[in-house]
């Protein structure tokens, strides 16, 4: 594949410098940047996303009423969204950014199963089947039309969850549905003062950052596919780690993605746990693996990368990502997402360092441990103990981009 023209554009949001400084304008803000960074991404790269729908409450430059919102039980506007269509075909995709917390009202009450009530203050509901969003900036994409208030209605089917695109966590429930795992920091922007908010673009491809977190989703993301039958190639993986997490067999924080994925299952489900029964529980707690072509020890002019596997193997229960019982999903596309992996942290680079000629940026690097580094492909485990690599994720990038580590790359945005 064609590494490059992934076209970058980003903003810089400050909520001290909002001329009315109230939470509802600081959300709507930052709704504003990444919908303004996301179309100024696709007219660079030439990728055909387009608004879908233009009769929101709020229009937003040129393109007419395209900010959509929902209120809260108190009247108040925190949640705005905003749809967009790839060109003639069926295929969208949905910005949601939630300044409310949607975690469960109670205990242990996933929030995306049917008719799970949910709490955020003084609202009170209840969500369609397969939601599993918690709150903050948030997306999907999918096959089939979102409505008008997006999560918050009839959830369109052949589509993935909508869920965080930076640091809220999206495990499923356990096998028996006895306890689910929000993140309950950072689940409200009331939490950030400050946001560095873009997008990459190119195609179907959308590669999304936010204040040191990328994203990528794609509607084309596989270069193979591990079931047969499955022609779904619809995915969402956020490069993060999240230390509050369970632990798993003790792996669990020893993949470079930490289980934050969505794809679809061959039959067009999302996947993850659509009962309590073990045998039809489809999770999306998946994992990038670390393939073995892709390791270096000394580090030179020719390093190695290589597209990694998504899978769900390692994961507590029957966690099939399809009906025929397989788990893993597929392998994803190199120009998308490309690894590697050392024996020392060091020879790594940091985040927001590009490579291949500035074709691939660096997106997340671990270090070395049971909570940070990558389990090797293949490795055995010696004296009760599995060998880790520290490892890289690369994303989709263009030598013409900025440098995101220059504060002068982002350009501050004021309310609209």
């Amino acid at each position: 594949m064609a590494f490059g023209g992934y076209k970058f554009k980003g903003y810089k949001v400050v909520r001290a410098n909002l001329a009315t400084n109230t939470y509802a304008n600081w959300c709507l803000l930052v709704h504003q940047a990444r919908i303004k960074a996301f179309m100024e991404s696709c007219a660079l790269s030439g990728a055909q996303w387009h608004f879908s729908k233009t009769n929101g409450a709020l229009s937003f430059e040129s393109y007419g009423n395209v900010i959509y919102r929902v209120a809260n039980g108190n009247g108040e506007y925190h949640d705005y969204l905003s749809f967009f269509k790839y060109g003639n075909e069926e295929l969208y995709y949905m910005i949601a950014t939630l300044g409310e917390s949607y975690i469960p009202s109670s205990g242990n009450v996933p929030v995306f199963r049917e008719a799970a009530s949910f709490s955020s203050r003084a609202q009170t509901g209840t969500f369609e089947y397969g939601v599993k969003l918690v709150g903050g900036m948030c997306s999907a994409m999918g096959l089939n039309d979102f409505n008008d208030d997006g999560p918050f209605a009839n959830y369109p089917s052949q589509t993935l969850a909508c869920s965080s695109c930076c640091s809220d966590y999206v495990q499923t429930a356990s096998a028996d549905g006895s306890s689910v795992y929000p993140d309950k920091t950072n689940t409200q922007l009331a939490t950030y003062g400050e946001l560095h908010l873009g997008f990459a673009t190119k195609g179907k491809d959308i590669v999304s950052y936010n204040t040191g977190i990328f994203c990528v989703e794609s509607a084309d993301g596989f270069s193979g596919l591990c079931d047969p039958n499955d022609t779904y190639g619809l995915v969402k993986l956020v490069l993060n780690y999240n230390s509050s997490a369970p632990s798993e067999s003790n792996i669990l924080g020893s993949y470079i993605n930490n289980g934050y994925a969505e794809v679809l299952t061959p039959s067009g489900n999302r996947a993850y746990s659509t009962s309590t029964s073990s045998s039809s529980r489809f999770n999306s707690s998946m994992r990038l693996t670390q393939p073995v072509a892709a390791v270096f020890g000394t580090p030179n002019s020719k390093i190695p990368f290589e597209s990694a596997y998504l899978t769900s193997t390692g994961v507590t229960g029957a966690s099939y990502t399809s009906e025929s019982g397989i788990f893993a999903k597929g392998q994803i596309k190199n120009e998308l997402l490309s690894v590697n992996g050392a024996k020392v942290s060091s020879y790594l680079p940091t985040v927001g360092t590009t490579a291949l000629g500035g074709n691939l940026i660096c997106a997340r690097t671990t270090t070395l441990g049971e909570n940070g580094g990558m389990v090797l492909v293949g490795a055995t485990a010696r004296n009760n103990s599995i060998t880790y690599i520290a490892s890289s994720a690369y994303v989709g990038w263009d030598p013409s981009n900025p440098n995101i580590n220059d504060e002068s790359s982002w350009p501050e945005l004021s309310l609209q």
